[in-house]
């Protein structure tokens, strides 16, 4: 009867196993490899560090999902590696020249690199980067062993580069320019260069210059939808330097810059003079109730990603024009408990900085 009963506790714990996610097993990597040739399996390795707050998310929310679990299992042989403690990890962090944490990596089972990332992902979408893996015009391995067998069109390089920048493991600007000064202005028209301009062309730049005043011939080869999402994404990026104080503006700066935005005509921005109004009010220390009101009416115009990436930057650069009330008010628009907590600590600081000692 003992037996029995061991038998069954056996089998439930292997079932709730299965169900809390990815299994990762206390191999070396030369093991994970012997192991996933012998299943027709693949290598997941998670590069890890013990401060890093995405790892620690990725841990603690990510991998335990049953989808993950359903994914992962069947497939791959699932290693931990610590870059910083041990032999394994070091060694790890090393072959594959690993800068950034957490980074992914998927190798087959002859300890080949089929691909390669870095970044926490939320939710389901890391099953999507897992299964670029398996995409040969997206898997790092492939892309740079064809580059550097000398396949250099400009499909395959564009398509290296953007993998090789989601490594984190080199400074691919001199590539980025070389490769776009490769290139005629008809050239750089098109979809496999769209990553120069999305993410190498901050606003101001020569290049964001050159996709601002192309921007019709770019939006007619491209769809508009696409190309005002990138745009869009420059001047979010700029207003929210200033409130985030890490470049200083002066509100003839930001007025020459919000008259570009208008010429632009941008689809899909309602909430750009969200921006604009905070910078507004944090340079002229002026409009705190007109900031407010219009946070409120906006809220249901924008998605909740939107609005809480907004508030994230503005909360902590006006709070002192709202009252408490007001401030309440608009704490309880965002939608993510954590980005709600980190607004709130940021406030508390403040408010402790400021009282006399």
């Amino acid at each position: 009867m003992k037996k029995f009963i061991l038998t069954l506790a056996m089998v439930f714990a292997s079932i709730a196993l299965f169900a809390q996610g990815i299994d990762f097993q206390d191999l070396t990597l030369q093991q994970a490899c012997a192991k996933a040739k012998a299943e027709n399996k693949f290598v997941f390795i998670d590069c890890y560090t013990d401060w890093c707050g995405p790892c620690r998310m990725m841990s603690d929310q990510i991998f335990p999902m049953k989808e993950m679990g359903d994914y992962f299992n069947p497939k791959f042989v699932s290693i931990k590696a610590n870059a910083e403690k041990g032999e394994e990890g070091p060694a790890i962090k090393e072959q594959f020249g690993i800068k950034a944490y957490p980074t992914f990596v998927i190798l087959d089972g002859d300890g080949n690199l089929i691909h390669m990332f870095a970044g926490g992902v939320l939710s389901l979408a890391f099953i999507d980067k897992v299964e670029e893996s398996f995409n040969p015009e997206l898997a790092f391995g492939q892309l740079q062993k064809r580059y550097n067998a000398g396949e250099h069109n400009k499909k395959l390089t564009a398509s290296y580069l953007k993998a090789l920048q989601n490594t984190y493991t080199t400074n691919i600007t001199p590539l980025i320019e070389e490769f776009a000064n490769s290139l005629s202005p008809e050239e750089l028209i098109c979809d496999e260069c769209l990553f120069l301009f999305d993410e190498h062309a901050r606003l101001g730049s020569p290049r964001e210059k050159f996709l601002t005043e192309n921007v019709e011939k770019f939006r007619n080869t491209l769809g508009r939808e696409k190309i005002d999402q990138v745009l869009k994404k420059k001047y979010e990026a700029y207003y929210s330097s200033i409130l985030g104080r890490q470049i200083t503006a002066t509100t003839d700066d930001v007025q020459q810059v919000n008259k570009q935005l208008e010429a632009l005509n941008l689809n899909n921005a309602n909430n750009l003079p969200l921006y604009q109004t905070a910078v507004s009010t944090y340079l002229t220390k002026e409009g705190g109730d007109k900031l407010f009101e219009m946070i409120k009416s906006t809220s249901g115009n924008i998605t909740k990603d939107e609005m809480d990436l907004f508030l994230y930057f503005a909360v902590p650069s006006v709070n002192e024009f709202w009252t408490p009330e007001q401030s309440d008010q608009i704490l309880a628009l965002i939608s993510r408990d954590d980005i709600r907590a980190r607004i709130t600590n940021t406030l508390n600081h403040q408010k402790q900085a400021s009282q006399p000692k």
